[in-house]
């Protein structure tokens, strides 16, 4: 009878385990995404590239996998006779024979020192580090459902254009004072390219719309902003920024910086695409750093419809004495 019920209960925790870990891996392992191949230029064969499209929490994951190049007409300087080994690839996507735009990139490439007004700024694209061809390569990336936003929900079939045009190098050149330097060479010659087709079922889409009023350091006994950076040509204040983290701790967007300062005074606005109307928003302070990593001063992380109960929030957390915001709902944009 012993014997019998040890085995019942050793059967029950075998069933009961491998439930869980069958859930564990429906919930977090990748699904991958079937596609066709339209097009292909001659070098972006089998033999040289492979590439998949995995879908996981509303999200594509992309991989350009590329083998270390053999027989291959790298272009040659005339000038250096050099031979150039690095390019950089496009991936560029569409819809409808349309590229697909979106507010992706704006909203990536928020911390940067100039803005991008050229129309093809909200096309929807990667870019790829450059790579050299002389070795193996691995091109990973990945893009959010809410990138689709001008999309309608359901299904959609969507292309991507692979490709790119210029190879690089730089070379060891001799200057007028006797002292060297290295200058980047270039030649255009698009060599690879591929067109690949796939379908993938857009979710509903919310829009809300955020707008950062300030915020202000705490200045106490516990907490002083003043000699956080300490230099020789400036104050010892924070260069403070702040940043949106959506789905989750990712980081979604985020604000220029304000120099030696204990407090945020600029208005900034972002467009926040989500899933649910009840998700979760995180923001987080920072002092900026252009030497090593940034500092952390603050992270708060709640409810969208709890900001979007008052016309005007204001909130205090860690080393943020107020940081004031308002939320508007648009609701779904995209059925």
């Amino acid at each position: 009878m012993n014997f019998r019920l040890h085995l019942l209960v050793l059967l029950f925790t075998l069933f009961f385990f491998g439930c869980v870990n069958s859930h564990h891996d429906e919930r977090f392992e990748s699904k991958p995404v079937s596609y066709s191949v339209l097009s292909r230029s001659s070098y972006f064969n089998k033999n040289n590239i492979s590439f998949s499209i995995d879908s996981l929490d509303n999200s594509l994951l992309f991989t350009l996998t590329i083998k270390k190049l053999k027989n291959f007409p790298f272009p040659i300087n005339s000038q250096y006779h050099d031979t150039l080994f690095k390019t950089a690839f496009s991936f560029d996507f569409f819809c409808n024979n349309k590229i697909i735009t979106s507010d992706y990139q704006k909203l990536k490439n928020t911390f940067r020192y100039y803005t991008d007004t050229l129309s093809s700024a909200k096309d929807l694209r990667h870019l790829s580090d450059t790579i050299d061809l002389r070795s193996d390569n691995s091109i990973s990336f990945k893009i959010p459902f809410y990138a689709f936003h001008n999309l309608k929900k359901g299904k959609q079939t969507i292309e991507i254009g692979m490709s790119q045009t210029t190879f690089t190098d730089e070379v060891r050149v001799l200057n007028p004072d006797s002292n060297s330097s290295y200058k980047h060479i270039i030649a255009v010659r698009p060599l690879m390219n591929a067109r690949v087709k796939f379908e993938i079922n857009i979710p509903e889409i919310y829009k809300s719309i955020i707008y950062g009023r300030g915020l202000v350091l705490r200045n106490d006994s516990t907490f002083s902003p003043a000699g956080m950076d300490n230099t020789l040509w400036k104050s010892s204040y924070p260069d403070i920024y702040w940043t949106i983290n959506y789905p989750k701790n990712e980081y979604y967007a985020q604000t220029p910086y304000e120099p030696c300062t204990d407090r945020y005074i600029a208005h900034d606005t972002f467009n926040l695409y989500h899933y649910y109307a009840n998700d979760s928003i995180g923001f987080g302070v920072f002092d900026h750093d252009g030497l090593s990593k940034d500092d952390w001063m603050g992270t708060w992380w709640g409810s969208l419809i709890d900001l979007q109960k008052k016309e005007y929030k204001r909130l205090k957390f860690d080393d943020v004495q107020s940081f004031d915001l308002s939320v508007k709902a648009l609701g779904v944009i995209n059925r």
